[in-house]
């Protein structure tokens, strides 16, 4: 991760997991991929982050470990089972979680390639990707503006799969869905915007799930 990349997570500041907003961005997403896969056993959160996604992970039982490089997030992120990291090399051996979940980490790293192939070497079965889409116009414009966030203008579902395909995982499900991002959207748009929460071409986002083959 390049040095501009580090100091923009050493202070950033997005919105608490417990945030209404957050939850409305999140709670779908988590629902279509609890559709896909068992989220029990145990899970990986890759760039967990302040935990918008630790803790709904282990809403059906699993045993969630999070892991991030920042110990300004890390800081934040109230789960218990905390690990600092380098998401292109993690610090666990082969085939140690049943499933292996990212969201919004390979748009902020040099080689997206090697951050798929380590989740997929750790991973027993299920690798799920969550990254924004680059087709639609207010994450295209946020990435040209904030250039932390830059690699959001390569990010597309092809590119994903592509990345699945050549770590050795073969692509079950995606969709590209929701117009709600957990640190922008106003609180007041939200009744209007969990509309978008279906399949929609130009949606902000981007899920994949996985199997290793």
């Amino acid at each position: 991760m390049s040095t501009k990349q580090k100091k923009y997570f050493s202070s950033v500041k997005y919105r608490d997991a417990g945030d209404p907003v957050v939850a409305a961005y999140a709670d779908p997403k988590i629902d279509f991929i609890r559709k896909h896969v068992p989220l029990s056993g145990r899970i990986l959160d890759v760039g967990c982050g302040n935990g918008v996604f630790t803790g709904r992970l282990a809403q059906d039982g699993a045993t969630v470990v999070g892991l991030d490089f920042s110990h300004h997030l890390l800081a934040e992120n109230h789960h218990p089972a905390l690990t600092c990291g380098d998401v292109a090399t993690l610090p666990f051996g082969d085939a140690t979680f049943d499933v292996v979940f990212e969201a919004n980490v390979l748009h902020h790293v040099d080689d997206r390639l090697a951050v798929v192939r380590e989740m997929a070497r750790v991973s027993r079965r299920y690798v799920v990707l969550l990254e924004p889409n680059r087709y639609n116009p207010l994450m295209f414009g946020f990435s040209l503006v904030v250039p932390a966030e830059r690699g959001g203008l390569k990010s597309s579902l092809q590119r994903l799969h592509q990345e699945l395909r050549e770590a050795g995982a073969r692509v079950t499900a995606s969709i590209v869905t929701g117009m709600i991002s957990q640190n922008n959207t106003p609180r007041a748009l939200i009744p209007l915007l969990q509309r978008f929460d279906r399949p929609i071409a130009w949606g902000e986002y981007l899920v994949t799930v996985a199997e290793k083959t």
